[in-house]
Parts: structure tokens; C-alpha cells; sequence
């Protein structure tokens, strides 16, 4: 039967499940996909309800031209049933909305205003209001921000559609806001139906830049929203793009920027549930965005990082790698936040490594600095014994990680420093005060730019000790520091011809690396340390002729910590070093890191089950076995989720969800209902060559191979299980000494017995 119009196919859109990217095996996931109508978009549904209510009102007659203020979704559904009505359309918009939204509304007879993209839709809603409220003759003015027809449109439709195609089944629903109207609508219905039923708005942050979405603080509130119906969640830009990306690539759809953001917070949710149905709003697919950074084009391969600099992602150049970050101070060698970094790059590296790529690390110590003097002294030591105590505590902290790192102490690089000095007074940048050299800022026009910081706005003394050292300009920051009496008299300065100085942190961190790294490719700092520490590093490198790197990262702080968190503390209540490393990955680096113990309890018991499916594989694994066709595939899948996560700015957070998924799929194939040798062999070798670039499992506490035990062993193991089926447990005992005795730990265990080589103490 032939439809009367194209509207009338609007709404009724499809549910899909979600398979791969369901954290939660317990809770089903869904999504509504909404580009299923007919303009490709969520907001068909509204366009239509609300034209259709102002022509019911009369306030709509023939002669008048419908306006609206739109980020593009709801001027589309606008100009298109504008169109099969016959309707005179001016739809006006921020420039930043993306060309193939626009191009959609002129292709259907709409006349686009554009307000500047700077200020968002709320420029538009500006501009719409003006036009709307001088020339009364001329337009008439849907504002879905404020019209009852947009909640009424979901609450007919969307809602009542969740509730039937799932049979009542629904526990929550998750809608991203924009004018609010979908979130309102559906809870609007769904709390009617079950009052149990959570409907999850999600909002933006400040600043964001995902199109279509409002932060309610930031922007105009519609007037149509009440936050206490809803659970408001907030949701980053990358998350939001890495799942729109994960969407296409992992469950063929192709979704927009909203329906990312919806699918994160969705995703989120489900890891927190026991059971339930999650229902997540898709509003609009992603080939509307094709022009924008959520689908761009990649030209280049290999790893893309986001610079602070740009804001930006740009890729690493080919080659030879240098990755270099500050590394922690000497009096607080296991600083979780600073081993955080350190470990990042090192999986950096590790990930260069396997594509044949020469990649190091380097870490910079200031053994010369304030804090290091003042410790040694305490100490009781020298300077040069105090470093040397904490390179060897670093030295053991390293090891324990599996870290495979350079810690540079600065005082290697002493010549370095002041040649870097002496280039920069040549030059004009720098200047000597009363016997300290410093750096002058408003030499450098670049001062600034990479940070974006706001010189004007800067509280005096920022970078250094503004009362103790006379500078021609406080924002000035120390290369060369005159000593103090106590370091005259315990010989700790440096002759110079500017007289006995000391080098600032900042001279100190920017001579590290240079002698060690092929190049500087990437360099990482803590978040708060990107003014003045990076701008401080540009300025000296550029200006005496160092070649930038292409990335200044920033990671996130430790949470909960207070002053500082210490990572051999961490480790101890997690159960060792690898579970620690897992939790310094577990989330993306930008974020801040919780401490809490219920955080480091959840990623223990994720090191657990890693290492429990590598323990459950080793034992039952039988190399010469053929493996199945799944098997094979899941590997290859593994190694490629693995690779594709750390290429696109070092997202790892996507990736935890793939294995474990992975260890469950595993564990099925160690199982005791039949176990396949060959599957739980290339089971394994997918778990070690992920651990090859992650480093978070302790391959030396797996056990032998069933096939790969000794025949004395093998002998002494069905005798001494003969002896306890017969309870004869003073010869079982005495059998496991004797397997002690050949270097071989025996753990029962219900798969049966396995054998552990003892490590040499």
C-alpha cells in the first residue's frame, strides 16, 4: 500500500541490539535508531508535530514563512515537511554547523541565515528571536526550545514506541540534550507506564564541541526543560567521538555525534548495572558529520595524539621515536601521578617497538633543584649519594613495572645547560640580575601560545620566587639561580662567569633528554604543569635551535591522593605491580585518576581475571594443536582493537571492554566441559602479544603446560592424586615435596593439578 506523503513514514523507527561494545553480558542494550526516518533524523518528529500544531492554531496561514533556530537536525526535518506543504522556510544557524547539513536545507528549498560559529546556537536563537519579534507579519516562529509539540512528539511517539518494542521491559533510557524536548517527552510517557523506569539525560561539558548538544549552564536553558524529571550525566567530546567511530567500526552504525555521546553514557551505565534493558537515543547518523573532525579523513597511518598546543590531533612522524616526560622529584621517587606518565610512554614506546620502529623513553630528574638539596641534607648526604640512592630506588620501581625507561639525571647534562644559556644571552632572550640569569618573556612573541595562556592575567611571582630574585619583569622565569650561603658552604653550586649559580627545574628538565632521545616526539606533562613547565621548555628549545616535538601532551591528576600518592603503597593493596599498572592505564590519559579503594579493588579484580585466563590457558594450552577458525579470528580481532586504541590518541579506556569480553571467550575454551588445547594455545599467544605492548600481566607466574611437564613430574603428580583419592595424605605431602625439590610449585585446583616453575630467589 503506497503512503500518502513521505511524513507519514516519520516515526515507528527500529531498536538494535548492541553486541560488541555492551560492556555488561547481564543488561541487553539497544539502540533506537532514529536516522531511520525519513530525513534522517530525531527531529522529523518534532518539525512535524510542530508545524502541524501551528497550522491547528491558525497561527500558521499560507502567506507566512516559518523561522527557526537550528544547529541542523531540526531545520532538515523542518525543510522537509516545509516542503511537502508548501511552506516558505527561513532557517538560521551557526556557520560552524557542518556543510552537509546545510547543503540538505538549501536542497530542499530552505533559505539559510548564518550567525558567526563562534557563538553557537545561541547566536542563532538570538538572531531567529529578533527577526520573529520586529516582522510579526512576516514569520512565525516554531522555538522548540520552548514549544509544548516537541515533548508532545516524543511522548505519542518515541516513548510509547520504547515501551511496546520492548514489551514493557525498559529499565532506562539514555537521550542526549539538546532542546530537551526527547528526554522530556519519553519520561514524560515511560513514568507514566512504570514510574520505575530511569530515563538518562546527557549533557555536554562547557566548551564542548559535539553539534546538536547543550550544556545547560553555558547556553540559553529551553524553557521546555526540567532537570528534576531526569538523571543528568555529563560526557567528554572524545568519549562521545571514539564511541560515534567504535559504533561504525564494530557494529556497522554509522551514527552522529550525539548518538555517540548517548551510546558512552549508555555504555557507562550498563558496566554499573546488575541486569536491566538500557534503551540509548541514536538521533541522527554520521553521514551528516562526514566534513567535520568526528569522520575526517585520516591521509596519514600510525599513532594520532592531541596536542595542547592546537587542541588538535596530528600523527606522530615515522621513524625513530623519542618520548620524553619530568619525571618525579628525587624526595618522592614513587609519585603515582608522575609513574603514571611514565608507564603511558612506555606502552607508547612498546607499541613503536612492534612496528619495527626504534622508540625510547626518557625521564628527567632535577637532582639539582631546591627540594633534592633539602633531602639530601636531611639525608645526611651528599647531593651525589642522595641521587644515586634514589636512581637505584627507581632503578627497582622501574623493574617492578616493567617499565623500560632512561631516568636522566639533570647533572649529567651540566655543559648542555649552560651552552643553552650562553645561546640564549647571545641571542637577546635572556639577561643576568644581581648574579641570576633569567629569561625574558617578552622577548619571545611566542610566549604563551602553547599553554594559550592570558600574560595580562597572570598573578605575579607565578613561575618562580618573585621575592627572593630581582627580575625587569615578574613573569620572567629563572635559568641560572645565584646560591645561597648553605650552598656555598657545602660546595653545592656551579662556577659560571656569571659567578656560583644553580640551574632552575626548568633548565634542568629542558637539557634531560637532549642527550639520549634521537628526537623529541612527544612530550608529556602533568595537567597542571602546562604553564609554565611546557611553555618554559618551548621557549628555551626553540630559541636555541631544538626541533619541537610534534605532540606536548597533558595527563590528568590523581584523585583522592592529597599531596601525593605513593605507587609501591598502591601496588601493595592491589597485590602487586602489574595490577598497578593496570589501574595507571585504566583510564584515558587526560582524565584524573581516582585513588579511592573502591577504584583500585574494581581493577584488582580486573588484573585477576587477566591473569587468572592466562594461568587457565598456559595450563591446558597444547602448541602442535590445530585452532579453530573463531579462535584465530578473535586473536587477530584482539591485537587490531588493541592497535586501533592506541593509534587514536592513546584511548585505552576502549579497549579494556574488548578484553575482558575476550578472557570470557577464553575462559570457554579452558574450560572443564571439554577443553581445546589449540584454541586455549592461540588464546594465549593473543594474551601475551597484547601484554608485549601493555606490560599489566606477570607472564612469570603462569603455569607449565600439561604437555611440557617433565616425565618424573608427570609420574609423581598421578601418584600423589592416587594417594589423595585414597586419602593417603601423608604421601600426597610428601610427593609435593619432592616436586619442590625439582624446582616445580603443585596447586590444586578444581580443573585439577598444575605445575608453577619456582623462581630462584
Amino acid at each position: 500500500m503506497a503512503h500518502a506523503d513521505i511524513l507519514s513514514l516519520a516515526g515507528d523507527t527500529p531498536l538494535v541490539t548492541i553486541r560488541r561494545l555492551n560492556p555488561n553480558p547481564d543488561v541487553t542494550l539497544l539502540v533506537k535508531l532514529e536516522a531511520k526516518n525519513p530525513g534522517g533524523s530525531i527531529k522529523d518528529r518534532v518539525a512535524l508535530a510542530m508545524i502541524e500544531a501551528a497550522q491547528a492554531s491558525g497561527e500558521l496561514t499560507p502567506g507566512k514563512t516559518v523561522i527557526e533556530a537550528t544547529s541542523g537536525n531540526t531545520g532538515i526535518g523542518l525543510a522537509m515537511v516545509c516542503a511537502v506543504k508548501g511552506l516558505k522556510l527561513t532557517l538560521v544557524m551557526p556557520s560552524s554547523a557542518s556543510e552537509e547539513r546545510k547543503r540538505i536545507m538549501r536542497a530542499y528549498g530552505a533559505e539559510l541565515l548564518l550567525t558567526p560559529g563562534h557563538l553557537g546556537t545561541d547566536g542563532a536563537i538570538e538572531e531567529a528571536y529578533r527577526l520573529a519579534r520586529e516582522y510579526p507579519e512576516r514569520y512565525v516562529l516554531m522555538d522548540q526550545f520552548n514549544n509544548p509539540a516537541s515533548i508532545e512528539a516524543h511522548y505519542r511517539g518515541t516513548g510509547q514506541e520504547i515501551w511496546d518494542q520492548t514489551g514493557g521491559a525498559v529499565t532506562h533510557v539514555v537521550a542526549t540534550l539538546g532542546t530537551s524536548g526527547t528526554a522530556m517527552g519519553i519520561a514524560k510517557k515511560l513514568k507514566e507506564l512504570n514510574p520505575a523506569v530511569k530515563v538518562v539525560a546527557v549533557e555536554p561539558r562547557p566548551g564542548h564541541r559535539i553539534q546538536g548538544l547543550k550544556n545547560m549552564q553555558e547556553s540559553y536553558p529551553p524553557g521546555i526543560y526540567d532537570k528534576r524529571a531526569l538523571e543528568v550525566v555529563r560526557v567528554e567530546d572524545e568519549e562521545a567521538f571514539d564511541m560515534a567511530r567504535q559504533l561504525a567500526r564494530q557494529e556497522g552504525i554509522l551514527a552522529g555525534m550525539s548518538g555517540g555521546a548517548a551510546m558512552a553514557a549508555a555504555a557507562s551505565l550498563c558496566r554499573e548495572l546488575v541486569s536491566g534493558l538500557v534503551v540509548a537515543i541514536l538521533p541522527d547518523g554520521g553521514e551528516r558529520y562526514l566534513s567535520t573532525e568526528l569522520y575526517a579523513a585520516q591521509e596519514q597511518r600510525g599513532v594520532r595524539l592531541r596536542t595542547v598546543e592546537t587542541g588538535k590531533h596530528v600523527h606522530l612522524p615515522p621513524g625513530a621515536a623519542g618520548f620524553y616526560t619530568p619525571g618525579p622529584s628525587l624526595d618522592a621517587t614513587a609519585d603515582a601521578e608522575c609513574w603514571r606518565r611514565i608507564v603511558l610512554l612506555d606502552v607508547l614506546a612498546r607499541h613503536g617497538r612492534g612496528r619495527d620502529a626504534a622508540s625510547s623513553v626518557v625521564v628527567g630528574l632535577a637532582d639539582m633543584d631546591d627540594r633534592a638539596l633539602a633531602a639530601s641534607r636531611a639525608a645526611g648526604l651528599s647531593r651525589e649519594d642522595f641521587a644515586r640512592q634514589a636512581l637505584d630506588g627507581l632503578g627497582r620501581l622501574a623493574a617492578q613495572l616493567r617499565v623500560e625507561a632512561s631516568f636522566a639525571m639533570a647533572s649529567a647534562s651540566l655543559e648542555r645547560m649552560l651552552d643553552m644559556t650562553r645561546a640564549l644571552m647571545r641571542k637577546g632572550y635572556s639577561y643576568e640580575r644581581l648574579r641570576s640569569v633569567y629569561f625574558d618573556v617578552a622577548r619571545d612573541k611566542g610566549y604563551g601560545a602553547l599553554s594559550h595562556a592570558n600574560l595580562g592575567k597572570l598573578a605575579l611571582g607565578k613561575t618562580v620566587d618573585l621575592a627572593a630574585y630581582l627580575k625587569d619583569h615578574p613573569q620572567d622565569f629563572t635559568l641560572l639561580k645565584r646560591v645561597s650561603l648553605q650552598d656555598l658552604k657545602l660546595g653545592q653550586v656551579v662556577q659560571t662567569e656569571w659567578g656560583a649559580v644553580r640551574p632552575s627545574w626548568f633548565l634542568q628538565m629542558a637539557a634531560c633528554p637532549l642527550e639520549r632521545l634521537p628526537k623529541l616526539s612527544a612530550v608529556l606533562a602533568g595537567e597542571g604543569q602546562c604553564f609554565p613547565m611546557l611553555e618554559n621548555l618551548r621557549a628555551i628549545w626553540n630559541l636555541t635551535g631544538v626541533a619541537r616535538p610534534a605532540a606536548w601532551l597533558t595527563s590528568g591528576v590523581v584523585k583522592g591522593s592529597g599531596d601525593s600518592c605513593d605507587l609501591a603503597e598502591v601496588a601493595r593493596s592491589m597485590g602487586g605491580f602489574q595490577a598497578a599498572r593496570l589501574w595507571l592505564l585504566s583510564l584515558h590519559y587526560r582524565r584524573p585518576l581516582d585513588v579511592s579503594e573502591k577504584t583500585l579493588s574494581m581493577w584488582a579484580r580486573n588484573w585477576r581475571k587477566l591473569q587468572d585466563t592466562a594461568v587457565n590457558l598456559s595450563h591446558c594450552a597444547v602448541n602442535d594443536s590445530v585452532a579453530s577458525a573463531d579462535a584465530a579470528q578473535a586473536v587477530e580481532t584482539l591485537r587490531a582493537e588493541l592497535e586501533q586504541a592506541l593509534d587514536d590518541d592513546l584511548g585505552l579506556h576502549r579497549f579494556w571492554p574488548q578484553l575482558f569480553a575476550y578472557c570470557r571467550r577464553a575462559n570457554a575454551a579452558a574450560g572443564t566441559r571439554g577443553p581445546t588445547p589449540g584454541d586455549a594455545a592461540i588464546y594465549l599467544e593473543g594474551l601475551k602479544a597484547v601484554n608485549a605492548v601493555l606490560g599489566v600481566m606477570d607472564e612469570s607466574r603462569l603455569p607449565l603446560a600439561r604437555q611440557a611437564w617433565p616425565g618424573l613430574a608427570q609420574s609423581m603428580v598421578e601418584k600423589r592424586e592416587t594417594a589423595r583419592s585414597a586419602k593417603d595424605f601423608d604421601l600426597a605431602d610428601t610427593l609435593r615435596e619432592q616436586l619442590g625439590l625439582m624446582g616445580l610449585r603443585l596447586e590444586d585446583t578444581s580443573a585439577g593439578p598444575r605445575l608453577f616453575t619456582v623462581s630462584p630467589e
